[in-house]
């Protein structure tokens, strides 16, 4: 065979004259009426893209050797062509996709949470395109700017941890509905200095803050008796 486009020409050709074009030219393979298996395989080998050109769609074994590349080269693969994302089936990969570039999460159809979160993280203005965001989208954002809990009218726990993280003064920004102990809690955990903030902190929640500094002692009005004995 000498050009791979005679491959068009042979009826019913055999695998080996099959594997024979495809080693010319990957792009054979989008001239092939039901490749083989090895065909398919040898045509992705030469270029990731073959997979899309598999008439008939690509058999369960190429999406899966798809599926197994290393992140480095899925990211570059997806990357060069957003289209070979119709064929992932791990998230992972997707996340290392958004990894190398965050845009790519416009190209996912009905994208998770964890993704939209993943290109949150790599960069804010991907918070612009979330319609409604979730959970993790959300703690993306706030470690960005933790101010964006101001906007949130439930914010969870991890919401407020990020937001805690970066100026122990978020605390202020919930309402009063949503200081509950679950909060408090996990704000003393996050900074201890949230307990001057916290109006008549439980036992519980004294005590976290001690552990976390004992210094946080001086800032709890009619500290629990079993505190003041763990300062002492």
């Amino acid at each position: 065979m000498q050009s791979w486009t005679e491959i068009k020409k042979i009826e019913n050709p055999t695998e080996e004259q099959q594997l024979e074009a495809v080693k010319l030219n990957w792009y054979a393979i989008s001239l092939i009426q039901n490749p083989t298996e090895n065909v398919q395989k040898a045509a992705f080998a030469q270029n990731v893209q073959a997979i899309l050109y598999v008439n008939g769609g690509p058999c369960a074994a190429l999406v899966e050797s798809f599926n197994s590349m290393d992140d480095e080269s899925f990211g570059k693969a997806i990357a060069a062509e957003p289209n070979l994302l119709k064929f992932v089936n791990r998230p992972e990969l997707l996340r290392a996709a958004i990894r190398t570039d965050w845009k790519i999460i416009r190209k996912i159809d009905n994208a998770s949470d964890e993704l939209w979160a993943e290109a949150v993280r790599q960069n804010m203005d991907a918070f612009k395109l979330v319609r409604h965001p979730g959970e993790a989208t959300l703690v993306a954002a706030i470690e960005h700017d933790w101010q964006i809990i101001q906007d949130v009218e439930r914010p969870s726990a991890k919401m407020l941890v990020a937001a805690v993280k970066q100026d122990y003064h978020a605390y202020e920004c919930l309402s009063i509905k949503c200081r509950t102990e679950e909060m408090q809690l996990a704000a003393v955990r996050a900074d201890w200095r949230c307990i001057e903030l916290v109006s008549r902190p439980s036992e519980n929640v004294q005590m976290e803050a001690v552990k976390q500094n004992k210094v946080a002692l001086r800032f709890i009005k009619n500290p629990a008796e079993s505190v003041v004995v763990y300062c002492n």
